[in-house]
């Protein structure tokens, strides 16, 4: 699923049906590349759903079971601050190549892995992904 299609679904409780936020961006991890966290907009002071905390992400909604599962960034690591989005982002190579900025990303609705990293010219398979920050995304050479 690409990220551009997923964003701006409602993430609902499972044991309350009761629509808790809006998902507006995501974090990503290396080594497995993997979404780490959703980041979401809430009424309330939660932030983020970590990848462990969601049960479905279906075409409509992402689900989790209860409405505690949205945490505030202080409330988890690092990978998951809001700095951490990579869209937007440029993408490096390990020597310093710039491939252009991160488009989108193609991940595994069931599992999180990222299948592909979508710049303007290319897709980069999401094994490349070493590390993602504030600044870029760095991706090994082929």
């Amino acid at each position: 699923m690409l990220f551009s299609q997923a964003k701006s679904r409602d993430v609902v409780a499972l044991t309350t049906a009761e629509t808790l936020a809006t998902l507006t961006g995501l974090t990503i991890a290396p080594a497995p590349a993997r979404v780490a966290a959703l980041r979401v907009k809430t009424r309330g002071p939660g932030t983020l759903v970590t990848w462990s905390n969601v049960h479905s992400f279906g075409p409509d909604a992402v689900t989790v079971r209860t409405p505690d599962k949205i945490q505030g960034d202080q409330d988890t690591s690092a990978v998951s601050d809001k700095h951490h989005d990579p869209i937007g982002k440029r993408v490096l190579t390990e020597t310093g190549q710039d491939l252009g900025t991160l488009d989108d990303i193609d991940f595994d609705e069931g599992t999180g892995h990222i299948e592909r990293l979508i710049t303007a010219d290319q897709d980069i398979p999401g094994y490349r992904l070493l590390g993602a920050g504030t600044y870029a995304i760095v991706i090994a050479v082929p």
